[in-house]
């Protein structure tokens, strides 16, 4: 790869990165490609060399949200060797999905700026993405259930339960630190979100 596509690689990953956050901030009608185009530190020109339009622009954020949750996201399969028990197994799980929600918090705030509305570009993501992770969360909830290790509650409550528990205290993180005087990006915070939801959902 020559130096002029690592250029125009780095500029596209950098505009996506500063849409994730301009959008997760403001949502999609508040964000705007100049403001954008100023957090990347690029000209404002780059956007639409890049993306045709500003919904071309959102839904290239979000594959791009979903594509780096794929690759930082790497849970262990149920069978791993490496962990004796089906509750070593979620405790890994739970711990490796509040890392990635801390890491991440613009995620979950992107997702819930655009969920709440029942908008064309909600039904995009929901039917290209969110289905296929909200169904393997849903996995995990049925495997800690049939092992007894979950009530047998509804799968849907106990799947938004987890993600919610998992994220909230990072999307709403300047809430946490105003009302609690902690901050949910200090390690040891995180630690003590991890324990906290392993000591509820493995029992």
């Amino acid at each position: 790869m020559n130096a002029r596509v690592r250029q125009k690689e780095a500029t596209r990953a950098a505009i996506l990165q500063a849409a994730l956050e301009e959008f997760s901030e403001r949502g999609f009608d508040g964000a705007s490609t100049r403001d954008i185009a100023a957090k990347a530190s690029v000209h404002h020109a780059l956007i639409k060399y890049h993306f045709n339009s500003k919904d071309e622009l959102w839904r290239a954020a979000v594959t791009f949200l979903f594509e780096r949750q794929a690759s930082d996201l790497t849970l262990p399969g149920p069978d791993d060797p490496r962990y004796p028990d089906r509750r070593a197994y979620a405790a890994e799980i739970i711990r490796q999905v509040v890392l990635y929600s801390a890491r991440h918090p613009e995620h979950a705030r992107l997702m819930v700026q655009e969920t709440c509305r029942d908008s064309e570009r909600f039904h995009w993501a929901a039917d290209t993405f969110i289905k296929r992770t909200s169904q393997a969360a849903g996995a995990f909830i049925r495997l800690l259930q049939r092992d007894g290790i979950l009530p047998a509650a509804s799968v849907p409550a106990l799947t938004y339960i987890f993600v919610g528990a998992s994220q909230l205290f990072y999307t709403l993180a300047p809430e946490v630190r105003r009302v609690w005087g902690i901050d949910p990006s200090d390690p040891d915070v995180i630690e003590d979100h991890v324990k906290a939801l392993i000591a509820v959902m493995v029992r």
